[in-house]
C-alpha cells in the first residue's frame, strides 16, 4: 500500500547574491536554493510566453522526449526532433502531453542568444551545457540526479520541486545497467512502503517555483518535477574538471550502451 505523501521543507529564497556569497553560502556546502534577480538583463517576463516562443524560436528543430501519460517512463528515454512551434501547438489538444522540449540552446536560433544571458556563477566553469525546455502542464520528470550544479531558470509557469541529499541509501537508484541510470525508482509523489521501505520517513526540501524565479540544484541532489502550467524554462549545467571528466566519462558509457540516443543531436 502506497504512504501517505511526505511533508516537504520550503526552499530558502533570496536576491541572487554576489559570486563569492554564493560560492560560501551555497556552492560549497551543496545548500540548494532560490534565487530572484537572476533573469536581470534577459527579454522580459513577458516576451517568454508560449505565443512568442513559437513566433520567434517555432522553426528550429528542436529535440523532444517522449512521454507517457505525460511523463518519462519505462527503462529509457526516446528523443526526437521537431519543430518547436509543432509541439507548442499540440499544447492546446486535450489530454497529457506527448513530448517535452529538453534541447540544447545551440538548436535554437540567433535571437535566442539576444535574448538570455549566461548567469554569472557559472560564466568561467570548465563544463557547461545548457538546454531549452518547454512542458505542458502536468508534465512530470521522475526522481534523479545530475553530476554537475544545475541553475533551473523558470521563465513561465510555475513547477512543483521535491529536492533529496545525495547519497544513494534508500533511494533504489535504478542501477548502472538500466536504461535510466542517473533515475529513482521512488515515486516522492507516492512513495510505497512495501516496495521501497528505505526510503519511509525521508523529508524533501522543495516547493513551487515560479517565472522569474531560479532553483540552484547542487550536483548529486535527487530531484523530482512537475509542471503546474505550461512552462519555459532554461538550465545551465556546470561544474570544475572532475565534473567535466564525469560528464564525458557518462557520454561515452551512454554512447556505447546505445541509451538516451540523441538527446544532445
Amino acid at each position: 500500500m502506497a504512504a501517505e505523501p511526505l511533508d516537504v521543507t520550503a526552499l530558502e529564497r533570496i536576491p541572487a547574491p554576489d559570486p563569492e556569497t554564493f560560492l560560501r553560502r551555497h556552492l560549497r556546502p551543496g545548500r540548494p536554493v532560490v534565487l530572484t534577480g537572476v533573469t536581470d538583463g534577459w527579454a522580459p517576463p513577458r516576451e517568454w510566453t508560449l505565443a512568442n516562443v513559437a513566433e520567434r524560436y517555432g522553426a528550429a528543430p528542436v529535440i523532444a522526449a517522449r512521454l507517457t501519460d505525460g511523463t518519462l517512463a519505462g527503462d529509457g528515454v526516446a528523443f526526437q526532433k521537431v519543430p518547436l512551434g509543432e509541439l507548442v501547438a499540440s499544447f492546446a489538444l486535450p489530454g497529457s502531453a506527448s513530448h517535452y522540449v529538453m534541447t540544447p540552446t545551440w538548436n535554437l536560433p540567433e535571437r535566442f542568444r539576444r535574448d538570455h544571458r549566461l548567469p554569472v556563477y557559472c560564466e568561467d566553469a570548465w563544463h557547461l551545457r545548457a538546454k531549452f525546455w518547454v512542458g505542458k502542464a502536468g508534465t512530470v520528470t521522475p526522481m534523479h540526479r545530475d553530476v554537475p550544479h544545475n541553475l533551473n531558470v523558470h521563465l513561465t509557469g510555475r513547477k512543483r520541486w521535491l529536492l533529496y541529499p545525495p547519497g544513494g541509501a534508500g533511494m533504489y537508484s535504478r542501477g548502472i545497467f538500466s536504461g535510466m541510470p542517473n533515475f529513482s525508482s521512488v515515486d516522492p509523489e507516492a512513495p510505497d512502503d512495501e516496495r521501497y521501505p528505505r526510503f519511509r520517513g525521508k523529508r524533501a526540501v522543495g516547493g513551487v517555483v515560479g517565472e522569474g524565479e531560479t532553483l540552484f540544484i547542487p550536483h548529486g541532489w535527487w530531484h523530482h518535477t512537475r509542471a503546474l502550467d505550461d512552462t519555459v524554462a532554461v538550465n545551465f549545467w556546470w561544474g570544475g574538471p572532475l565534473v567535466a571528466a564525469f560528464a564525458l566519462a557518462s557520454a561515452i558509457f551512454k554512447r556505447l550502451r546505445g541509451i538516451r540516443h540523441g538527446e544532445w543531436g
